[in-house]
């Protein structure tokens, strides 16, 4: 008799540990799917979305998108770097003027705004890092005519794909 109390004794326990743990791991997915950042590389990597867009000269780039005001304020910071013909689509919910500056940023990249009808209105080619640490204050760049999303890519990537003031991308 005393052995089946203990054994339902242990499955409760175990049951209530269980369930505490999922009820952790939900509300911490839910946490992150949200805000579509976790603070954790490979959850933050699932979570976050993808699109792609064919650029002028034909090149497909797949793009992580920054979609919510956490995600936008993270954009590239804290990376090492960024592959060929990879990048970062911020999409904002109004048309507008849209400021970035390189805090937190260690490589050169390419900043290119595109307004609601995929034509790009903006462009900031190989902007440094540097002009936000050697800057007083950092430098910040922002486009004149509205746009509703901005590319980041690669430095150099803008120039090669043919995205230029005027040109048209294809959102997939």
């Amino acid at each position: 008799m005393n052995s089946i109390i203990h054994t339902a004794r242990q499955r409760k326990v175990v049951t209530i540990i269980v369930v505490g743990l999922l009820v952790c791991v939900v509300a911490y997915g839910y946490r992150c799917v949200g805000r579509k950042i976790c603070g954790a590389t490979i959850l933050d990597q699932t979570v976050r979305s993808e699109a792609s867009i064919v650029a002028p000269n034909g090149v497909k780039l797949s793009l992580e998108i920054a979609d919510t005001p956490e995600s936008r304020e993270q954009g590239l910071s804290d990376r090492n770097g960024i592959h060929d013909n990879d990048g970062m689509l911020f999409v904002f919910d109004e048309p507008g003027k849209y400021a970035f500056w390189m805090k937190d940023m260690y490589f050169p990249i390419d900043m290119v705004w595109v307004n609601e009808d995929g034509v790009v209105v903006h462009v900031e080619n190989n902007v440094s890092p540097d002009t936000y640490f050697l800057s007083k204050p950092p430098r910040v760049f922002v486009n004149g005519p509205q746009a509703s999303y901005v590319l980041e890519l690669k430095a150099g990537e803008a120039e090669k794909d043919g995205m230029y003031l005027g040109t048209h991308l294809i959102f997939e």
